[in-house]
């Protein structure tokens, strides 16, 4: 069975499956853009991360891509799809990077943090038959979070609660395109991670008493199928993930000792779904939308259903504009947490995204994209904001052929 804990000053439950206490290029025309872009962007790396995270498996982490946060994230378009990739004809490596931050605020009281960490790579390489190699990594839930709780009545200290950790996938999968418009792929993904706990006990001057650690390693392997067709004028997209069987060990120490409570946890993640489609009305204009369904109450724990969480259903659009040769992103989300707030309290966070690229000569582009979000459950809220920077790298020694007058 799932356990609970609760710290006062956020208001924020975590029922835990695992443990009782774990939880030159045409700037005239775009500089003020480019501008405002990175200005926002740059404002939430003074900001900081989720309270929220937790809850669960902790806050589901979007794709490591900044072309399509731009546009709202919708993961049927972006990476994760193994089937997006209808035309590839040459290599191509993306590396991204997240600055990530959070302002909380509790009955007028605000605090502020953040993180700046690698968020994932992905790579295609072209092979015969027109197929391709698909290979990557990229975190699937973040886990971090730190928390403080208000002094409670019947003792003379309070909580310090830092959670540090997540869970990735390592990606390897295959792609074939078809007729010039379509392609399929399959995926396997081998998730790993781990996250790490403090519970510290502060006296009323500021000093620790003690401090008990939550550790845990997560292991277990999944599949992701997906597919696409793309024309001139439009695209669709969809990519399906069965049932993921996840196992969780935890260890637990108190006061600095290592109790006999190392234990082993099997979880069911319900399968999950992504839509995603775009359309070109103009030669410089696309508009693209995207759907994301996971039945989290399908959640098991050692074989048993968990009572509590919510089925996940993100929506989001966005939209596309060249001026000049340089494009500019607007993208708008909403999210349902899958998990709920102290007092089964539903999380629902709003999102605005913007996103612009920087051609790099004989070599790709630099990808910028910013989010800025309005996460708010019972009293508690949050403004929480990242700037993703996506590094790609297109192929460029393709052998030349020497022709006659060049």
């Amino acid at each position: 069975m799932m356990r609970s804990r609760v710290c006062h000053s956020s208001s924020v439950i975590r029922h835990s499956p695992f443990a009782g206490r774990r939880s030159s290029f045409a700037i005239r025309h775009s500089s003020f853009a480019i501008s405002c872009v990175c200005f926002l962007a740059l404002l939430t790396t003074a900001l900081g991360q989720s309270y929220f995270n937790m809850r669960g498996l902790g806050q589901i982490s979007p794709p490591a891509d900044a072309r399509i946060i731009g546009l709202g994230a919708p993961a049927a378009l972006s990476y994760l799809n193994p089937g997006i990739l209808v035309h590839l004809p040459k290599a191509s490596f993306t590396g991204t990077t997240e600055a990530a931050g959070t302002l909380g605020s509790e009955s007028g009281q605000n605090r502020f943090f953040g993180t700046v960490r690698p968020a994932g790579f992905h790579s295609a390489i072209p092979l015969p038959l027109n197929s391709r190699l698909l290979l990557g990594i990229d975190q699937r839930f973040n886990q971090d979070f730190d928390v403080w709780s208000e002094s409670l009545p019947d003792t003379a200290y309070r909580y310090h609660v830092v959670g540090r950790g997540g869970i990735y996938a390592l990606r390897a999968g295959l792609a074939k395109s078809l007729f010039g418009i379509a392609s399929i792929g399959i995926e396997y993904n081998r998730l790993i991670g781990g996250s790490r706990e403090d519970w510290k006990f502060e006296l009323s001057e500021g000093h620790y008493v003690s401090t008990d650690t939550v550790e845990l390693n997560y292991s277990g392997d999944a599949l992701r199928i997906g597919a696409s067709v793309q024309t001139n004028l439009f695209t669709l997209a969809a990519h399906y993930q069965p049932t993921i069987k996840l196992t969780a060990q935890s260890s637990r120490r108190v006061h600095g000792v290592i109790e006999d409570s190392i234990n082993t946890y099997r979880l069911a993640l319900p399968n999950a779904v992504a839509l995603g489609a775009s359309v070109k009305p103009l030669e410089r204009l696309i508009f693209a939308a995207g759907l994301d369904y996971r039945p989290w109450s399908g959640l098991t724990v050692n074989d048993t259903a968990f009572q509590g969480n919510r089925d996940a259903l993100r929506l989001c659009i966005g939209s596309r504009y060249l001026l000049g040769s340089i494009p500019l992103r607007l993208g708008f989300s909403y999210q349902p947490w899958y998990y709920s707030a102290a007092g089964n309290q539903a999380i629902i966070e709003h999102r605005l995204h913007l996103g612009t690229s920087i051609p790099i000569p004989k070599f790709g582009s630099l990808d910028i994209a910013a989010q800025i979000s309005r996460r708010s459950a019972g009293q508690l809220t949050e403004t929480a904001g990242s700037l993703v920077l996506s590094l790609a790298y297109h192929e460029a020694w393709l052998k030349r052929t020497r022709r006659w007058g060049y």
